[in-house]
């Protein structure tokens, strides 16, 4: 099946899905009559629909009568990945079909973690095709493509918050709103243990209004003028912030799902930590045979010692877009 990720995917139908899972509701029904929609009702199937996705929000939520009623039904399988079944002798618009495999899990993780009170963490990073996020000078922009700056506004409308180290922040000084696609703007977060973040903050976007929280060592040295940034002290593990007390401390202010778009310091260390639920990784067609690796994780001695995944993939205007889940 063609796996291609298309500019005109029936992005109101997600967000309408991603409303309705977010407020509660155990399964949804993408439809498709003139164009796609969301209906919340899976049991009231319009007689009209050219084609019925199902869509479990919470597990045994459909039942084996109303699946034979549809074209296909989605599910997450145990290991968190896409799991589409067709009805025998269905047809499902490819298109669609890869849409619901990039950004149903991100809906469904999302959802889940907010009943269960716990948090969903989606990484991203885009790389070159050796595994380099910037040239050995931090330049960086553009190594995606307009395909992934899309995908990536997608995904932070999705999600209650938008995530970035002190490097992207000083380097690239990111709006983190919503601007290439219809949705809402996320909550903005920095990850600055050091406060490094806070000593532009006069000059970055992200610490100006409507605000930023900004996360910082618990004896980080914090002056001046601090723009619309709230701090928040965290403690420190090996270094480096912990993840753990960050998302506990998110939670608090009722953030359940993070998009966390880098850098590779705050991203390993997530990693490293087990709090990343799903990482993207966007594979551009570019080598730089030198330059700023994409992730920075502890040496292994055998290859079984690495972090294996579980992965699936879509095309983003001729790039890779994988979808990763680490394996338990």
């Amino acid at each position: 099946m063609p796996c291609v990720l298309p500019d005109d995917l029936p992005w109101t139908a997600f967000l309408d899905a991603a409303s309705a899972a977010a407020g509660g509701a155990d399964a949804l029904a993408l439809i498709l009559r003139d164009s796609w929609e969301c209906s919340a009702d899976p049991g009231k199937i319009p007689s009209d629909a050219r084609a019925v996705l199902l869509v479990e929000v919470q597990q045994a939520a459909i039942d084996d009568r109303l699946a034979a009623t549809a074209s296909g039904v989605y599910r997450l399988d145990e290991h968190g990945l896409a799991d589409l079944k067709l009805r025998p002798g269905a047809t499902l618009d490819p298109a669609m079909a890869t849409a619901a495999s990039v950004y149903l899990p991100i809906i469904l993780g999302s959802a889940r973690a907010r009943r269960a009170g716990e948090s969903f963490v989606a990484g991203h990073v885009t790389q070159t095709l050796d595994g380099r996020i910037a040239c050995e000078n931090g330049q960086s922009q553009w190594i995606g493509n307009d395909a992934d700056l899309r995908h990536s506004h997608r995904m932070r409308a999705l999600l209650d918050a938008v995530m970035v180290g002190a490097n992207t922040a000083l380097q690239d000084d990111p709006q983190l709103d919503v601007r290439h696609v219809p949705g809402p703007d996320p909550r903005r977060v920095v990850i600055s243990g050091r406060a490094r973040a806070l000593s532009a903050a006069a000059d970055l976007k992200i610490l100006q209004e409507p605000g930023c929280e900004v996360f910082v060592g618990a004896e980080a040295q914090v002056t001046g003028p601090m723009g619309a940034a709230r701090i928040h002290r965290i403690a420190e593990s090996g270094g480096a912030l912990d993840p753990a007390a960050v998302l506990r401390a998110l939670r608090a202010q009722d953030v359940h799902s993070i998009y966390l778009e880098g850098g590779a310091g705050v991203l390993s260390s997530f990693l490293e930590a087990g709090a990343i639920d799903v990482l993207q990784v966007h594979v551009a067609s570019l080598v730089l045979g030198s330059g700023l690796p994409s992730l920075t994780l502890p040496v292994v001695e055998h290859v079984d010692h690495g972090l294996h995944v579980h992965m699936d993939h879509a095309i983003l205007d001729g790039h890779v877009l994988l979808t990763c889940r680490p394996r338990a």
